[in-house]
């Protein structure tokens, strides 16, 4: 029995190739067919890579399923562009270890410095069952983040919060039993200053990547506290954000219109207290993202 027969018999996770029209299931079938070999051959290097252990088989044909849909509608269903980019993706994944990033134990002692310069905390999730993830980028420590990490090294920063975020959404997905895919951020950028152009660089090679190999994971951005710096910065960056991308950016002026959107796409005990919600289950609440001191 494949995927698609499962999907069709259980109201789950599962991929249900019924839920697309005719037009696309014959583009999907088109580009699934054509990249059979390779996938299987791709399957069996992560088998090999991370473990038997940690592979299960089913699932895995679940989440290609899901990601040449993903990327079917990141290419507006062309299919020539779609196979073109997913074996690029592929190739990517290979080249930089992205499939064992997450059980590296040296790219996870480089994450735990990092947090200390970039603060930040998953926090719950939407009322559509995204996770969230919330940055305090105005406080980031810019000089401290541009002398510790090169350039590579927060480019693989980067590369592991695209895979633990994904990883966030594929287990919930499982014990939620419905398919979530995409992750909402709130980027606090109070007491954000000009000197952040110092990762201008590194910011576009991350929206290259996120476009590229992380096709539709983005559900919602929130950006809170913009200073009156913002307008500047942002014509900075956003000639290299995807059109799609920035319909889903949503600046929030300080107050009460902060408070109010929030809580129109996340339940109060989902939210810190700083931003109008409840929560009182973080240890450190109602800080729930402590600032660390570097040294």
């Amino acid at each position: 029995m494949t995927i698609f027969d499962m999907a069709t018999k259980t109201n789950s996770y599962l991929f249900n190739i019924n839920n697309l029209n005719s037009d696309e299931q014959t583009k999907f079938h088109t580009v699934y067919n054509d990249l059979k070999s390779r996938y299987q051959s791709y399957s069996e290097y992560k088998r090999n890579l991370i473990g038997k252990d940690r592979f299960n088989e089913q699932e895995e044909e679940n989440e290609w399923c899901y990601e040449l849909f993903r990327f079917l509608r990141a290419r507006k269903w062309n299919i020539s562009n779609t196979i073109k980019s997913l074996l690029e993706m592929i190739q990517w994944r290979i080249d930089n270890h992205v499939d064992s990033i997450l059980y590296n134990p040296s790219v996870q002692q480089r994450m735990d410095h990092f947090r200390k310069c970039v603060p930040s905390i998953y926090h719950g999730f939407t009322k559509v069952q995204r996770p969230i993830y919330m940055e305090k980028t105005g406080q980031i420590d810019i000089d401290e983040t541009v002398n510790k990490f090169t350039n590579e090294e927060l480019i693989q920063c980067h590369i592991y919060w695209l895979e633990y975020s994904c990883h966030l959404a594929r287990e919930h997905s499982r014990q939620i039993r419905q398919h979530i895919e995409s992750i909402a951020c709130i980027y606090d950028l109070h007491g954000l200053k000009m000197e952040v152009r110092k990762l201008l660089n590194t910011c576009k090679q991350c929206l290259y990547i996120d476009d590229n190999y992380y096709p539709e994971r983005l559900g919602q951005l929130f950006v809170v506290n913009p200073p009156t710096i913002f307008p500047a910065l942002w014509n900075l960056v956003k000639h290299f954000i995807d059109p799609v991308t920035k319909r889903k950016i949503m600046v929030l002026k300080k107050g009460n219109e902060t408070t109010m959107t929030l809580l129109q796409h996340i339940d109060s005990d989902q939210l810190p207290c700083e931003y109008g919600g409840t929560c009182r289950t973080c240890s450190t609440s109602p800080d729930c993202l402590p600032i660390h001191q570097s040294k």
